[in-house]
C-alpha cells in the first residue's frame, strides 16, 4: 500500500517550474510554434503498441491511490526543432491521473498536471521518457545518444526550442544561450528580478537549461539549474510607514 511519503515520485517540481515561468516572463521571449496531433493516428503500428504498453506497465488501476492514463488527451507533438534533430522519432504525451479513494483522501495532497512524453523510433523502439517533474536531465542524455553536437549559437538556439517543444508549456523558448566555457553552455539563461522567499528575504535567480560538451561540441549531458545571484532582506520599515493612516476626524 503506497503511504504519502511514496507521493514524492510524483509530485512536480514546482518550486523550480514556477521560478522558470517566473524567469521567462520576465523576458521578452517568443513562443515557438509546436504542433501537436490529438490521439495516435500519427503514429504508425509499431510506435501505437509501444504507448499502449507503456500505459499498461505504468498505470495502476486498484488501490486506495490510483495512477490512471488519461488515453483521451495523448497526443503527438511536432516542430520544426524536433524533425531536425529527430527524424526518426516521434514523441508521444501521455497525461496522468492520480485518485485517491474517498476514504484515503485525507492521506494524500494529490498533484495535477503530470505526463510523461515518450520518444518512440520508427521502429517502435522506445528511446526516452520525459518527466513533468525533475530537472530534465533526461533530455540531455536524449541529446547524448542521438549525438547532437551544440558548437554556436545558432545551434544552441534551435536545441533550446527542441527542449521547449518536448515539454510544453513550462514558459518561453528565449534564444539567449551563453557559453560560459569552452565546455558548457547555459541555454534560455535569464535572470530575474527580485522577488520575496519570506516575509523578510528576497533574492534575484538565473535559471537556465546547462548543457556540457565534449571538445567536438557533441553534448555530453544536461539540467536545469537556478542559481541565486543576490540575497538580501526586506525593508519592511518603508511599507510600514506607507500603511499608516491619518485619524479621520
Amino acid at each position: 500500500m503506497m503511504n504519502s511519503r511514496m507521493m514524492t515520485s510524483f509530485v512536480p517540481v514546482l518550486v523550480l517550474f514556477a521560478a522558470l515561468a517566473y524567469a521567462n516572463a520576465q523576458g521578452d521571449g517568443v513562443t515557438m510554434p509546436r504542433e501537436e496531433f490529438p490521439g495516435l493516428g500519427a503514429l504508425n503500428a509499431a510506435q501505437r503498441e509501444t504507448v499502449d504498453r507503456f500505459v499498461l506497465d505504468h498505470e495502476r488501476p486498484t488501490g486506495e491511490l490510483k495512477l490512471l492514463a488519461e488515453r483521451g488527451g495523448t497526443a503527438v507533438r511536432s516542430s520544426v526543432a524536433l524533425r531536425y534533430f529527430f527524424p526518426h522519432s516521434r514523441f508521444v504525451v501521455v497525461p496522468w491521473t492520480l485518485r485517491a479513494d474517498p476514504a484515503a483522501k485525507h492521506l494524500y495532497s494529490i498533484p495535477f498536471g503530470l505526463y510523461d512524453v515518450l520518444a518512440i523510433s520508427d521502429t517502435g523502439q522506445h528511446e526516452s521518457t520525459f518527466h513533468s517533474s525533475g530537472n530534465q536531465e533526461e533530455f540531455g542524455l536524449f541529446l547524448h545518444n542521438h549525438r547532437v553536437k551544440v558548437r554556436n549559437k545558432t545551434e544552441a538556439c534551435e536545441v533550446a526550442r527542441a527542449l521547449a517543444d518536448i515539454y510544453g508549456p513550462t514558459g518561453l523558448s528565449l534564444c539567449n544561450n551563453v557559453k560560459s566555457s569552452s565546455s558548457e553552455w547555459r541555454l534560455s539563461y535569464t535572470e530575474t528580478r527580485f522577488r520575496p522567499i519570506s516575509s523578510y528575504e528576497q533574492v534575484r535567480e538565473a535559471y537556465y537549461y546547462r548543457l556540457r560538451v565534449d571538445s567536438r561540441g557533441v553534448v555530453l549531458d544536461g539540467k536545469l539549474v537556478a542559481d541565486t545571484l543576490e540575497r538580501c532582506k526586506i525593508d519592511n520599515a518603508a511599507e510600514s510607514v506607507g500603511n499608516q493612516h491619518s485619524p479621520v476626524n
